[in-house]
């Protein structure tokens, strides 16, 4: 072998191994990479974890306050209305890095759709024309309450010639219920029932859970004007307005006293005080956000968790 061959053989040798070399070289810098990579993902993991813990928790920590505020109100009066403490839209307090508020609205402001049957699946036929005088009143057909009372009923006889049950859902792959309305976005399922109208009901009634045997009342102290009317018909927009601003009243007797437009309203299903509550919370903590809305059933100053729905939820 001549030296010019040995010489060779030794460029060869240093050439694949500079190539082995740089080859180790750019693996371990892909690994870095990817290494790095995966820890930043794992990091972000954590921390995405850590803030759905901290907005679940604060939302817990909302409802804990609106369950206080709740009893308390209870046993420091027998009425309620709009000047409560608990009626007050807080502002959202900063706390942990994050910001929670929450609003509690009573149920018994509006009209419930529910009932419309009672618990046997019947009509309730008072009801039925209360709702008719407020569909009437916003400009709807009132016979979609014919159409809500089918949903809900437990026959299968339509309501008068507005009525809705099975045969009018042929088009659709479901048939009418046989039972009480669960949320509001059921809503959309009836025939009927499209954003114009639930954009008009929005504020006036509302789709909540009936307790066995009881009926929801209607709380003079808190309801708005249109649902006043409805309860009232013979009330103007100016006997309305005088009506609020007298508010809070003491009882129903002393509020209707001497009220021409009050005369052959139905006082059984009226209140001064309120029962059923809507809690709303919201939590935001670095990327999650969670909305719930919790129901309280309030008797005395016990409370008891009706339902509980989560309202929007974005995290990890």
């Amino acid at each position: 072998m001549t030296m010019t061959e040995i010489n060779d053989d030794g460029n060869r040798e240093r050439g694949a191994a500079l190539i082995i070399v740089l080859g180790l070289v750019a693996l371990i810098g892909a690994w870095a990479s990817t290494a790095a990579y995966e820890d930043m993902i794992s990091l972000r993991r954590a921390e995405n974890m850590q803030d759905a813990t901290r907005a679940l928790q604060g939302s817990q920590s909302v409802l804990a306050l609106g369950l206080r505020a709740l009893r308390q109100d209870a046993l420091a009066t027998t009425t309620d209305s709009l000047d409560d403490d608990w009626a007050q839209q807080a502002p959202p307090f900063p706390i942990d890095q994050g910001v929670v508020g929450g609003q509690i609205i009573d149920v018994n402001r509006y009209l419930n759709l529910n009932d419309l049957v009672n618990d046997q699946g019947e009509m309730q036929v008072d009801v039925f024309t209360r709702f008719q005088a407020l569909f009437v009143r916003l400009e709807l057909d009132p016979g979609l309450v014919a159409v809500l009372v089918d949903w809900m009923d437990a026959d299968d006889r339509p309501v008068g010639p507005a009525g809705a049950e099975d045969a009018s859902y042929y088009d659709r792959p479901y048939r009418v219920k046989n039972r009480r309305l669960e949320r509001w976005g059921e809503l959309t399922m009836l025939k009927g029932f499209d954003a114009r109208v639930l954009e008009k009901l929005s504020g006036v009634v509302v789709v909540q859970i009936v307790p066995q045997g009881r009926v929801t009342s209607v709380n003079i102290n808190t309801a708005g004007i249109p649902v006043l009317q409805t309860i009232f018909p013979n009330m103007t927009s100016a006997d309305a307005e005088s009506f609020i601003a007298a508010r809070p009243y003491a009882n129903v007797g002393d509020a209707v006293t001497n009220k021409p437009w009050a005369t052959g309203a139905n006082l059984a299903r009226l209140s001064v005080a309120s029962d059923l509550f809507m809690l709303r919370t919201e939590a935001h903590f670095g990327r999650a956000v969670l909305r719930e809305e919790y129901v309280l059933l309030r008797q005395a100053n016990k409370l008891s968790l009706l339902s509980r729905e989560r309202l929007a939820w974005s995290g990890p």
